[in-house]
């Protein structure tokens, strides 16, 4: 069998003799379009870009180290312009992590599921997985499946089958380094199915090859939670002064006067946490008209949950800033998931699918 209508894309920096060997094991295999982003690795690297080239592996070079989103980017382009006809793109590792059987087998479900995105997705249990590389994924997965409700085995993973209806979705993706993979599964949940294919799990010598930097790297990972948690917070700060403040000189009875500075706190506070969501959270693309019109119904229902669960509780506390931190920090959840998914929603989203389901391909 082969792969003619697939093209391999494979992002590297600093490769050896693994990426040489994968792409001589493809070429034999049949896959015609392999396509390798040298991303400015040094000159040493070049007899194994050479040696590549040799087996067929159209190689495109970054003139400096530009980060893994960035090579996935260029290659995306690179394969809608030189591979036009085909269906999709396989991203595959250069560090032998990915073995060429699974390789073949992503490529299996891109045709069987071309309107999908192909995750190949590996086991984490065994005691040869660094443990790094154990608690990193099961932090992304937890976070991943409370922001979309989707159960994804393995977010990291840098196998993937990428149909032609989503190039556009990719090269829009935020981030250049290796947040993008994550931001772009993000991006996919609702603008495709989600087919998930259990893969070998392989670490060789402790995964020493990765250039993974666990501080730096994972802040851009998890720089959208980070983000909204923060002007969260932020606000949420300034929405509780604001009320705290009120409360102190409004002269009405104690319903009105919750009812009163909930309302003028909120106004103020939402204010500051649209701007900030929609330029640098959710970097938003729509009309400030759109999304300002869906993120003021959001406020009035989330100020009138607000007001009336604060007043049901508060004689339970005694404390009327203490019932309004609890019920607030709960309107939180209900708050992030009506703006990542309808506030500040992308335009690819409105009509997507998904899968949770693990999924096998023969």
């Amino acid at each position: 069998m082969t792969y003619r209508k697939t093209t391999i894309l494979i992002p590297a920096y600093q490769p050896g003799v693994h990426m040489v060997s994968l792409v001589h094991i493809l070429s034999r295999t049949g896959f015609e379009h392999i396509l390798i982003v040298n991303d400015g690795s040094d000159e040493s690297c070049n007899p194994f870009f050479e040696e590549a080239a040799k087996w067929g592996a159209h190689i495109i070079n970054h003139d400096r180290n530009r980060g893994k989103g960035a090579a996935l980017k260029t290659g995306i382009q690179a394969a809608r312009e030189l591979y036009p006809s085909d269906i999709g793109i396989v991203t595959a590792d250069a560090d032998g992590q990915h073995l060429p059987s699974d390789i073949m087998r992503i490529a299996d479900g891109l045709r069987l599921h071309p309107d999908s995105l192909i995750l190949g997705v590996r086991n984490f249990s065994g005691s040869d997985v660094p443990w790094k590389s154990r608690t990193g994924n099961r932090i992304t997965a937890a976070f991943f499946r409370m922001s979309t409700g989707i159960r994804l085995a393995d977010t990291q993973t840098g196998l993937r089958g990428i149909p032609q209806s989503l190039y556009d979705l990719a090269l829009s993706t935020k981030g250049e380094r290796y947040e993008y993979e994550m931001h772009f599964l993000e991006d996919c949940v609702s603008a495709a199915p989600l087919v998930q294919i259990p893969i070998a799990t392989v670490y060789e010598d402790g995964n020493s090859s990765s250039h993974f930097r666990p501080v730096r790297d994972s802040a851009r990972v998890y720089s959208r939670p980070l983000k909204f948690v923060t002007i969260s917070l932020s606000c949420s700060i300034l929405d509780l002064a604001l009320f705290y403040i009120l409360m102190l000189f409004l002269p009405f009875e104690a319903a009105a006067a919750i009812t009163t500075a909930t309302v003028i706190a909120r106004i103020l506070s939402c204010i500051l946490n649209f701007g900030l969501n929609r330029k640098w959270c959710f970097r938003s693309k729509e009309s400030v008209t759109k999304t300002g019109f869906r993120y003021t119904v959001l406020v009035f229902i989330q100020m009138g949950l607000s007001a009336a669960f604060v007043t049901l509780i508060s004689p339970i506390f005694a404390n009327t800033l203490i019932a309004k931190i609890i019920v607030d920090v709960a309107l939180s959840v209900f708050s992030y998931y009506a703006q990542k998914f309808w506030v500040f929603r992308r335009k690819e989203e409105r009509h997507g699918r998904y899968t949770d389901s693990v999924q096998t391909t023969t």
